[in-house]
């Protein structure tokens, strides 16, 4: 090769005393001793990546970055210095005979090679230090110079540095004295710069929850490079061990979106400190007070979200109060920091859990810390806001000055960079910590840092260039390391990478593994595994894969998991779904087909399993995206099956309708047309359909018409298949068509009614629990039609009494017996039935399911005047708003989330009547946000009851927008201000009380009589109808009536009811109404 400058290690290796052993010694025998030295020499220094330049006499010359650098040339220079000492004193011939002193020493030299022997010649000063080093060490000695000992510092452990004087330098030089390789490899961090404030922030939050006992949430929120995970490995290095705070960490994977709880593992092996397992979990539980069948069962939960599986569908709040009550219980036990990196890559659900978390119950010492890119705020908009102990770090990109200062500390041991140079990285870095430190790592790799580079240099232009020309300068080897571990994700496991590059034996692997991680590209992980440093390394190297390069290690990776995973294969589904739908769905992406080294049937198979897992484990976003994929890679013949298990896998909502209703039309395409699969997807049409709601639902059956056409064929079916079991379930779904239509004669329902009976009895002897559900479910609809109450309680209370009853099936019964109790007016019973239902939830249980039943009690409480008992379901209330307001199902926070407003606009009413501002804006900022916006009319009734003016009322009765919990107390706001209701208003609610008068019966009975009463202004009438209200336990609403009699019938007596009520009550605002109409009446002698 031509000259070149090239930036190196240089050992020099000499034996003393050789001359007396050669006055001592046959002249054969010194020969043949120094040829053993020699070829320990050769051996050692090849071994370790170097270049034996020459032997003088004694000595040997090995350079270590010729003719190939290795980037990690520093430490294999000291390896092998420590290898060939060690060597020598083991050796039976040559130890305690031979000592050698030897010298290392860094620097840039100037390099010619000889084409034809292949042989190095290498000049420059750096070689002279490194000789003169060796000429200053001791017997036995090595001794290095300051340039090598600060490349090797990570590495290596050095002595006391001290001044030799060395002949043609002005200055002394400092050498240091190598004393062994250490132990455990340092994490060599770059210095932190410019987030002096923000690291003082994270220590103010650690100092309150250690003294305040609160958990306390902070959020690091910058693009990628800013210093994230730099920040928080200096807030975590200063941690006082004496405060005893535990770290856990959960680390989302690039990819992550794909894979449900998967960074669950790390998180719960960090909090627990062992092997995860059944026995592990339920301990932790069993210490924190839980029974031992408590503990089992919420260990089940937690450990469902990693893959181990549970037969069954587990309804995901019921996983998620597992975890908290988890986390609550391990932070008593000792101060936590429990951390999220790389949230913004994080499932849906997985981030579902996390906000969940965020709302622990507990007073502890719980500090935690959200790292995160600015894409999670696009994804939750809301995130953080409006919670208590709630703290938001937003990284600002480094100031001129203070990049400036982190480019002079990071090459102040190269000699430093030119002025004109620095400013020119400044200027290109833009503030961006990680982008500076790649341009200065580029230039120090090809040896241009110690003053070297000219203002000509080519400085890259984005921080992407800048890591790829740091890659460009890998040994082929080492880069394709690099690229192979890209592609299992940001952290990977060297048994992972023997197996895709087995052409390398374990050593050469290893030496490379080194070579990267004293570039810093990678760092040393847990349990053996590796990181890249910074995940824009990772995105880098993955970048410079071909297509088909990917598909092959794609394919290779599921392969390797699925083989590794053993007895663990569903904890590892989902990675391996990941692996192999990726190298599937790349083959195809090109433009000419490329061989696919996998069978595409394996992929549908783990994105299969994955889906059934994530269903089971409550993940539903994920478990359709899973099964969709599947579909999409899956040949025609088997989207049948696949469109009924994506409806099996998401209960209870419009997908599983969307789903069944695609499975049933492949069944019409394929010939012959099975009847029992016919049979099977209409049944699970109609039953999914009839029990949300047949016309509430975009994707459902939305007419009458075609409601009944696939019943008739359901039925037909049924007949034909002769499957007993199918029979029963067909008549189910007819039962519950029967109360959607509304239509009946009560001896039609009566009839359903014994039908619905004999089908309870006939699946409660064959024990199929869901069917039995319900069986008892539809009987209780029919029951309310036709005012079978008791009845209704009764089916109610068998129900309650399967076994194992689903979480939601549970809250459904609590809430149709709370409702029944509604509807006849018994509202002490109402509330009590809920409160009742709270108090036998077991640990860990959650409360979520009982949101219809809560509210209910709710309406109970404010409508019979039991103002005083609100206070036993706030908390509910505000848990149950905390755990829907940031669902990621849009359709499910706007049915739930605004049914949940319902229950606020209770306790908002009775805060106004009180003029308790606190409570009533707080629960004004819920009933906004859960309201839909689209509902133009009860955000009109919102604004009239803060502001107390009924002309604000928006009664239009064209709209679809008015609902129940609406519709009521827009009627009694407009009544209790003495103005004439819409008769469209009224109307509505008489309709509605036709079509299912169980929902707002006695209420609607009563406050229309009211409203009628007062539009005609009848007042004798409207007088009996308040008494009416009085004696059916509307309390406050009949109080206020009185007032609005009186002002038209000026009949103090009416006024001489109501005072003691609201007195009672504290109905600031009516007692206010009810003194100025007195005044009036005073005015007028009346």
């Amino acid at each position: 090769m031509p000259e070149e400058r090239k930036l190196v290690t240089i050992l020099f290796a000499d034996v003393t005393g050789s001359t007396e052993l050669g006055e001592s010694l046959d002249p054969e025998d010194v020969r043949a001793l120094m040829g053993r030295y020699y070829a320990h020499a050769q051996r050692v220094i090849q071994e370790h990546g170097g270049t034996l330049e020459k032997f003088i006499g004694d000595a040997v010359m090995a350079v270590f970055g010729l003719p190939r650098a290795h980037g990690n040339d520093a430490e294999r220079a000291l390896a092998a210095a420590l290898a060939l000492r060690e060597a020598i004193a083991t050796d039976p011939l040559l130890g305690g005979r031979l000592l050698l002193r030897m010298g290392v020493n860094t620097g840039e030299v100037v390099a010619t090679s000889d084409q034809a022997s292949g042989d190095f010649l290498v000049t420059g000063d750096a070689v002279n230090v490194a000789a003169r080093l060796q000429q200053a060490a001791g017997p036995d000695e090595i001794v290095v110079g300051g340039r090598t000992a600060t490349a090797a510092q990570n590495a290596f452990l050095f002595g006391e540095v001290h001044l030799i004087e060395v002949k043609g330098k002005r200055e002394p030089l400092r050498v240091f004295p190598l004393v062994e390789m250490r132990t455990a490899r340092l994490v060599g961090r770059p210095p932190l710069i410019g987030r002096r404030q923000d690291l003082l922030q994270l220590d103010l939050l650690r100092m309150r929850t250690l003294e305040e006992r609160r958990p306390q949430l902070v959020s690091i929120v910058a693009p990628a490079g800013t210093g994230k995970t730099r920040l928080l490995e200096e807030f975590l290095a200063q941690l006082d061990a004496a405060d005893g705070f535990q770290v856990a960490t959960a680390r989302c994977l690039p990819y992550g979106q794909t894979l449900t709880y998967w960074p669950l593992r790390g998180l719960l092996t960090d909090l627990l400190g062992g092997e995860i397992g059944k026995p592990l979990v339920a301990d932790a539980f069993g210490r924190g007070g839980q029974t031992a069948e408590d503990a089992a069962r919420l260990a089940d939960l937690v450990l469902a979200t990693l893959g181990i599986e549970r037969e069954g569908v587990i309804d995901r709040e019921s996983i998620f109060a597992a975890w908290r009550l988890l986390v609550e219980i391990l932070v008593h036990q000792t101060p936590r920091i429990v951390v999220f990196e790389d949230l913004h890559w994080a499932s849906e659900s997985l981030l579902d859990l996390v906000e969940h978390l965020m709302h622990l119950r507990t007073q502890a010492s719980l500090l935690i810390i959200v790292l995160s890119r600015p894409e999670l705020l696009d994804r939750r908009p809301m995130w953080g806001g409006g919670r208590r102990n709630f703290t938001s770090l937003a990284l600002e990109p480094l100031s001129d000055a203070q990049t400036r200062e982190l480019v002079e500390r990071l090459t102040t041991t190269d000699g430093g960079l030119q002025e004109t140079i620095r400013e020119r990285i400044v200027q290109r870095s833009g503030g961006n910590p990680f982008f500076a430190i790649e341009l200065v790592r580029g230039l120090t790799e090809r040896g241009l840092a110690a003053g070297n580079v000219t203002t000509s240099e080519v400085l890259p232009d984005t921080v992407y260039e800048a890591t790829l020309a740091r890659l460009d300068l890998l040994p082929a080897r080492e880069r394709a390391v690099l690229q192979v571990a890209s592609v299992a994700g940001r952290d990977f496991r060297a048994a992972m990478l023997h197996t895709m590059l087995d052409t390398l034996e374990p050593t050469e692997l290893e030496s490379m593994l080194d070579g990267l991680l004293a570039q810093d590209l990678i760092v040393p992980g847990e349990s053996g595994t590796f990181r890249f440093r910074h995940i824009l390394i990772r995105d880098v190297a993955y970048g410079t894969l071909s297509r088909a390069e990917r598909v092959r290690l794609h394919g290779k990776i599921a392969a390797w998991l699925e083989t590794s995973a053993g007895d663990r294969l569903d904890e590892f589904t989902e990675l391996i779904a990941y692996h192999y739908r990726e190298a599937v769905v790349l083959a195809r992406q090109s433009a000419i087909p490329l061989e696919l080294p996998i069978d595409p049937s394996r992929a549908v198979h783990y994105l299969e399993r994955a889906g059934l897992l994530a269903g089971r484990s409550g993940a539903f976003a994920e478990a359709r995206a899973y099964l969709q994929s599947a579909i999409n890679l899956a040949p025609v013949e088997e989207h049948l099956r696949l469109y009924e298990q994506l409806g099996d896998a998401i209960p209870n909502s419009n997908s599983a309708i969307d789903a069944y209703r695609k499975a049933r039309e492949c069944w019409l395409r394929t010939t012959g047309q099975d009847p029992p699969v016919g049979m099977r997807l209409l049944r699970k049409l109609l039953i999914e359909s009839l029990r949300l709601h047949p016309w509430a639902t975009d994707t459902a059956l939305s007419k009458k018409e075609e409601l009944a056409e696939l019943l008739t064929e359901a039925q037909r079916l049924a007949e034909a298949v002769g499957n007993e079991d199918e029979r029963w379930r067909v008549r189910i779904a007819d039962l519950l068509w029967l109360y959607w239509r509304g239509d009946l004669t009560p001896e039609e329902v009566n009839a359903g009614r014994g039908v619905a009976m004999a089908a309870a009895a006939y699946f409660e002897a064959r024990e199929n629990w869901a069917a039995l559900s319900e069986a008892l479910d539809a009987y209780t609809f029919l029951s309310w039609m036709v005012d079978a109450w008791d009845d209704a309680l009764a089916a109610s209370r068998r129900r309650l009494g399967i076994p194992e009853l689903p979480a939601m099936e549970r809250g459904d019964t609590v809430y149709r017996m709370a409702g029944t109790y509604f509807c006849r007016g018994n509202y002490a019973r109402c509330s009590q039935i809920v409160r009742e239902a709270l108090e036998q939830l077991r640990a860990g249980e959650p409360v979520v399911h009982l949101l219809e039943a809560v509210v209910r009690a709710t309406y109970a409480l404010y409508l019979s005047g039991h103002w005083s008992e609100m206070s036993d379901f706030v908390p509910t209330l505000e848990e149950m708003w905390e755990q829907v307001q940031y669902d990621a199902s849009k359709a499910f926070f706007l049915a739930v989330g605004g049914y949940l407003s319902g229950g606020y606009l209770a306790v908002l009413s009775i805060a106004l009547a009180r003029e308790d501002r606190a409570v009533a804006d707080a629960a004004a900022s819920v009933i906004e946000r859960g309201f839909p916006i689209r509902n133009t009319n009860a955000r009109a009734l919102l604004v009239a009851l803060c502001e107390e003016d009924p002309n604000k009322i928006s009664c239009d009765p064209s709209s679809e927008e008015l609902w129940d919990q609406t519709d009521i107390p827009t009627l009694m706001f407009l009544s209790e201000h003495g103005i004439h209701a819409p008769q469209a208003l009224i109307k509505r609610l008489l309709s509605r009380l036709s079509w299912y008068s169980w929902w707002w019966d006695n209420v609607v009975i009563r406050c229309v009589e009211i409203a009628q009463a007062l539009s005609v202004e009848d007042h004798g009438r409207l007088a009996t109808a308040i008494d009416e209200a009085e004696t059916h336990g509307l309390i406050p609403h009949a109080a206020r009536m009185r007032i609005v009699l009186a002002q038209r019938t000026s009949d103090r007596t009416q006024l001489e009811r109501a005072r003691p009520v609201l007195e009672r009550l504290g109905d600031r605002r009516s007692l206010r109404r009810l003194e100025e109409i007195a005044a009036t009446l005073d005015e007028r002698g009346r």
